[in-house]
């Protein structure tokens, strides 16, 4: 992609196409498809191979001009802090750790950029990549399964979020998160801490579901605003909040992607995708229609701009319990070309986070 087919952003510097790839959720997704041949004794690194395939399936959304694959640290802070969250979730097979692991070596053959923090997650690496790109007035698309990372979605940033088959990829850009949740996007991390989250162990304020968070925060404009009107709430909302507060800071601070990791942009600048590369590292390792098929996605005209995948018919559940004709609040919004998303506060136990 020429300079002059990009343009040049706010900053001076060329205006590129990053694609962001959570690579823990994307090689879960990857094992769980292909568990069942690898445990029959099949040798080939598929979960590699299906990862690859998924790229494949991602590019019509772009094209791109660098691809950075986000994973997690083995230690993971949050847990140490927090031991509740996701200590609902069963123990990872000795088989996805490996997978895992062959992953991010034969991603890094194939030239794609691959970061790593101590005591991060890869939400926080892509949280991190979407910054840097906002900062340089690139695009910056974020391919994950982590609705998380829902409250990044802004100017110039989208979430590509795949659904039960996924060719089928949610795009979930600003108009889009206002239309499934009722909130604007900056506000995701604070209605997800009122409602909780049980993928994560994490539990809201009782009785507060996904309705009555959106309502409180179009209501109010923020989480802080609606604890400073707990006297005019409701007798029963009221003593709910209060008696969840701890928790629901908390899940602030666990649900909310730590901006501060460093993404070398320079490096993002000068990145490219070359299929030859996917297609040496692929072949030998018998996954030559993977490298063929992510091939054929690059290569490809592009094809026009794609409207994004409906979330839900009546714009979602959340949508449905605004009413008619109401809009949620635009306070704390920013002007065009900057980031919308509001940095969490540093606090001593993020401090202890990262």
């Amino acid at each position: 992609m020429s300079e002059a087919e990009v343009g040049v952003g706010p900053t001076g510097h060329t205006r590129r196409s990053v694609l962001a790839v959570d690579g823990n959720a994307l090689g879960h997704r990857a094992y769980r498809s292909a568990e069942q041949e690898l445990l029959a004794g099949d040798d080939r690194p598929l979960v590699t191979g299906a990862v690859v395939s998924m790229l494949a399936t991602a590019w019509v959304h772009g094209p791109y001009d660098a691809v950075l694959v986000g994973f997690d640290h083995p230690v993971n802070q949050r847990k140490l802090l927090a031991p509740e969250y996701k200590a609902n979730r069963p123990p990872t097979p000795a088989a996805l750790t490996a997978s895992l692991q062959r992953l991010r070596t034969d991603l890094a053959a194939c030239g794609f950029q691959i970061v790593e923090h101590e005591g991060a997650e890869a939400d926080d690496v892509l949280a991190a990549t979407a910054d840097a790109c906002t900062a340089r007035g690139w695009r910056c698309d974020l391919l994950s399964s982590d609705r998380d990372l829902t409250a990044l979605v802004g100017d110039g940033v989208r979430l590509l979020r795949p659904r039960a088959r996924f060719s089928e990829l949610v795009v979930e850009d600003a108009a889009a998160v206002e239309a499934l949740y009722g909130i604007p996007a900056q506000r995701y991390v604070e209605f997800a801490a009122l409602r909780g989250d049980t993928s994560d162990g994490l539990d809201g304020a009782r009785g507060i579901g996904p309705k009555t968070a959106a309502k409180l925060l179009r209501t109010y404009g923020s989480l802080e605003a609606v604890y400073a009107a707990l006297p005019d709430l409701p007798p029963r909302l009221e003593a709910s909040l209060r008696a969840a507060r701890e928790r629901v800071e908390r899940n602030l601070l666990l649900m909310a992607p730590v901006p501060h990791l460093d993404v070398d942009p320079d490096l993002l600048a000068t990145a490219e995708v070359r299929t030859d590369r996917v297609s040496e590292v692929l072949e030998p390792l018998g996954l030559a229609a993977a490298a063929g098929r992510f091939a054929r996605a690059v290569t490809a005209v592009p094809a026009p701009p794609r409207a994004p995948h409906p979330v839900t018919a009546g714009g979602g559940p959340q949508a449905q319990g605004r009413p008619e004709g109401s809009t949620a609040p635009q306070a704390d919004l920013a002007t065009p070309g900057t980031t919308i998303r509001r940095r969490a506060a540093r606090t001593a136990e993020q401090d202890r986070l990262f």
